[in-house]
C-alpha cells in the first residue's frame, strides 16, 4: 500500500532530480542551439547505456510486458516533449518557458490521480494550487504587468504541447512503476528504454520539421555529455520515486522546485528581466511544496 502523501526519501530523490533538471535545461540554453544540444545529449545516453542496459535486462528480466508498452508510449510523448521544448526556447525567455511548461501539467496529473481512485486531501490541492499560481507569475516583468497576452504569444502553443508531453509520459511512467519490482536498478533500465524511444522520435521530428543547420552544431560534446548525465540522472531519480509513492501529482509538484533553481540561475547567467515578480513566484512555489510535504498527507 502507498502512503497517502509523500515520505521524506522520495522527496529527497525528487529534489535531487530538480537540481539536475534545471542544470541540463540551463546548459541547453547556453549556446541558443537547443535542438542540437538535446540531440547530442540523447545520443550520448543511447550509446553509453546500451551495453549495461541490454546485459542487465537480459539477466534480470525486470521489466513487465506492461512496462515495455508504457516505455514505448512514454518515449513517444517525451520525444515530442523535447522537440516542442526546443521550439519554445527559441520563441521566448527561459524564465517564461521553463516555469509555465512545468506548471501546466500539475493540475491535469492531479485530476488523473483522482480518476484513478487516489483522492487528494484538501491541503494537497492547496499546495498544488500554490505551485501553479507561483508558476503563472513567472512570465510577468512586474506586478503591474499582468496581461492575458503574456500567456498567449508565439511560444504559447509550443509551451502547451511541451506540457501535454509531460502529462503523457508522466502518467505512463507512473503506471509502469506499479508493475515492476521496486528497485533503483529497475528504474534505470526502464529509463534507458524510455530514453531510446525518445531519441528516435525526437531525431525523426527534427529531420522532418526542423533540420539542424551546420552552424548550430558548433556546440562541441563536452556540455552535451554533462547534460546527458544530468538528464538521465534526474529522470532515473523520478522513476525511482514513482515506485515509492501513490500520487504522481505530488512527485510532479516537487519536481517544480527546479523552477526555483532554474529561474534564479537564469537571472545570474542570462540577465533576463522581471526579477522581483519572478522571484516572488518561486517563493510561492516553494510554499506550495512545503504545504504538500507537511499537510498534504
Amino acid at each position: 500500500m502507498y502512503a497517502v502523501g509523500v515520505s521524506p526519501f522520495p522527496i529527497a530523490l525528487v529534489l535531487g532530480s530538480a537540481f539536475m533538471h534545471a542544470g541540463w535545461n540551463l546548459l541547453a540554453r547556453r549556446h541558443r542551439s537547443e535542438a542540437a544540444f538535446m540531440l547530442r545529449m540523447l545520443s550520448v545516453i543511447v550509446v553509453v547505456g546500451f551495453v549495461p542496459a541490454a546485459v542487465s535486462e537480459s539477466l534480470t528480466r525486470s521489466l513487465s510486458s506492461t512496462a515495455w508498452i508504457c516505455a514505448l508510449g512514454s518515449g513517444i510523448f517525451c520525444g515530442g516533449y523535447y522537440f516542442c521544448l526546443s521550439r519554445a526556447y527559441t520563441s521566448s525567455d527561459f524564465t517564461v518557458v521553463y516555469p509555465v511548461a512545468r506548471a501546466l501539467p500539475i493540475v491535469l496529473i492531479a485530476c488523473a490521480d483522482v480518476l484513478r481512485g487516489r483522492e487528494l486531501p484538501l491541503f494537497g490541492w492547496v499546495g498544488l494550487g500554490l505551485v501553479v499560481f507561483g508558476c503563472l507569475l513567472t512570465p510577468l516583468h512586474s506586478f503591474r504587468d499582468f496581461q492575458i497576452s503574456r500567456y498567449f504569444h508565439e511560444g504559447s502553443l509550443w509551451i502547451l504541447l511541451t506540457a501535454l508531453g509531460t502529462v503523457g509520459y508522466t502518467l505512463l511512467d507512473k503506471i509502469a512503476s506499479e508493475t515492476v519490482r521496486q528497485s533503483p536498478a529497475t528504474a534505470a533500465r526502464y529509463g534507458y528504454v524510455f530514453m531510446c524511444v525518445s531519441y528516435i522520435i525526437f531525431s525523426g521530428l527534427l529531420r522532418r520539421f526542423r533540420p539542424i543547420k551546420p552552424s548550430q552544431q558548433a556546440i562541441g560534446w563536452g556540455f552535451p555529455i554533462l547534460g546527458a548525465c544530468l538528464d538521465f540522472g534526474c529522470y532515473w531519480l523520478v522513476l525511482w520515486a514513482y515506485q515509492l509513492t501513490g500520487h504522481a501529482s505530488y512527485i510532479v509538484a516537487f519536481r517544480q522546485f527546479s523552477i526555483v533553481i532554474g529561474v534564479v540561475l537564469a537571472f545570474l547567467f542570462y540577465r533576463e528581466q522581471g526579477r522581483a515578480v519572478r522571484l516572488t513566484g518561486t517563493a510561492i512555489i516553494t510554499g506550495g511544496l512545503v504545504v504538500i510535504a507537511v499537510w498534504g498527507r
